[in-house]
């Protein structure tokens, strides 16, 4: 009896993992239907594509504004005080909804808010790789993961070139580059890792239906 239990406990169990796996075999199937026939008209994938690129920034906007006020702000804080200090750089810390440093020796103030965070270039980031079409969703996931911490690694350092101008340079030439760093480089970061991982995705993406085709 207790045989006849269990191996009709891993037929249901067979059957169920083969149903869920059926399911979103139907809906990866359904996504490719409709990604080719939008890719057929051009008009048709702009639409879509821009109507996404909106719909995907606004959730994640929203899962973003869920954290507490000042939490992505203090996370960043945080680690350029740990490498002002390591780089011999005294500071005095206040925390809050923004993060904010003075420097004794400089006598500067350095604050971190919420467009020193990179949340942002990384949500549309991350949003314009989720809708574009032509790549596998393999190749999405791994291009998520990368603009996560290229993103987060590129801003630590955009703040750290900041800081140090800050303190080397007059106000108009602080400036001066505060906008280069925080507005070019944005624009510049965005455009260059995503075509990067759009090429390298489609590659992957064409060399797997070559495999198919050959099967």
């Amino acid at each position: 009896m207790k045989k006849n239990k269990k191996s009709a406990f891993s037929k249901n169990k067979k059957t169920t993992n083969n149903n869920s796996k059926s399911f979103f075999e139907k809906i990866k199937n359904y996504y490719y239907k409709i990604e080719e026939s939008v890719k057929k008209n051009p008009k048709k994938q702009f639409i879509y594509f821009v109507l996404g690129f909106v719909l995907v920034y606004l959730i994640l906007t929203e899962i973003v504004y869920a954290f507490p006020k000042g939490f992505f702000e203090n996370f960043v804080g945080e680690q350029v005080n740990f490498l002002l200090n390591l780089s011999g750089i005294k500071t005095i810390v206040t925390n809050g909804q923004v993060f904010e440093m003075f420097l004794p020796e400089s006598e500067k103030t350095i604050i971190i808010s919420w467009l020193c965070s990179g949340v942002l270039e990384i949500i549309i980031l991350i949003s314009t790789m989720i809708v574009t079409f032509g790549v596998r969703a393999r190749e999405k996931i791994i291009g998520i993961i990368s603009a996560l911490i290229l993103g987060h690694f590129f801003n630590l350092l955009r703040i750290m070139i900041t800081i140090q101008i800050i303190i080397t340079q007059n106000a108009q030439t602080f400036e001066l580059a505060h906008d280069l760093l925080f507005r070019a480089t944005l624009f510049l970061y965005i455009v260059i890792v995503y075509t990067l991982w759009f090429g390298w995705g489609i590659k992957k993406t064409s060399e797997e239906k070559i495999e198919k085709i050959k099967k």
